[in-house]
């Protein structure tokens, strides 16, 4: 296995409104993430991101996004329609790979001014599930229930399981990451995002940046990452970030 390090990162200013679109957000965090690397922009091998084009309601919507990277002369570059933190493991299976030995990674998505609930809907099963409009917490409902018919739990467990975890349309996904082993407390990072604002298809990437920053400014030697997406929450991503010798 390679050794893969996050040499740099950055992020925008979390706000609960912004006018600008997603290339003009996107622009100077991606110079400020690349300035701070040391890697110049044209030996960068790879370049992942991760969006939901629903929320821009445009096809290939994660396309435009190129623009703020600069894809002239044409780059090596791919997508996911999830959250930055699995362009970051795609990433990182490509560096294995050794086909690169840099790769710029990003998330990127703004709240869409229609229902978010009917929206992220759209995304599900176009013939047996999306047709009901089931919105997050109505999900959530189902796999309680297939928890408390399959399991021995009580619905009083299960209550007091969602009393720490609700959540309606307009907050972003939250887990506790528990019994990792050795970490330092101060660079362990539940899955989440900024309280102000709803940056959707970054949270997840915002985690693990988080417990690298602290890394790299010597406030931690070795931290937790959590990252977790899906109607259901059933996509986790777990990784333990250290300092090198």
């Amino acid at each position: 296995m390679r050794d893969v390090a996050v040499v740099s990162f950055a992020q925008s200013k979390s706000v609960r409104d912004e006018d600008a679109n997603e290339v003009e957000i996107l622009m100077p965090v991606v110079s400020e993430a690349i300035e701070q690397s040391g890697v110049p922009r044209k030996q960068i091998g790879f370049t992942m991101s991760g969006s939901c084009d629903y929320l821009a309601g445009v096809p290939f919507a994660f396309v435009s996004g190129l623009d703020a990277v600069g894809a002239w002369p044409p780059i090596r570059e791919s997508h996911v329609e999830m959250d930055g933190a699995w362009a970051l493991y795609e990433a990182w299976v490509k560096l294995q790979t050794g086909e690169v030995d840099s790769a710029l990674v990003y998330g990127f998505g703004k709240s869409s001014m229609g229902s978010l609930r009917d929206v992220l809907a759209v995304q599900l099963d176009p013939y047996y599930v999306a047709p009901l409009w089931p919105d997050a917490i109505s999900l959530a409902a189902l796999q309680a229930r297939a928890v408390l018919d399959g399991t021995e739990h009580t619905e009083r467990e299960m209550a007091e399981v969602a009393a720490r975890s609700r959540r309606d349309a307009r907050d972003n996904p939250y887990a506790v990451v528990t019994g990792e082993g050795d970490v330092d407390a101060g660079a362990v990072n539940p899955s989440g995002g900024a309280l102000c604002a709803n940056p959707l298809m970054a949270t997840g990437l915002i985690r693990f940046g988080e417990v690298a920053a602290r890394i790299h400014r010597g406030e931690a030697g070795r931290g937790l990452a959590h990252a977790t997406s899906g109607p259901c929450l059933q996509q986790n991503l777990v990784a333990v970030l250290e300092a090198d010798a």
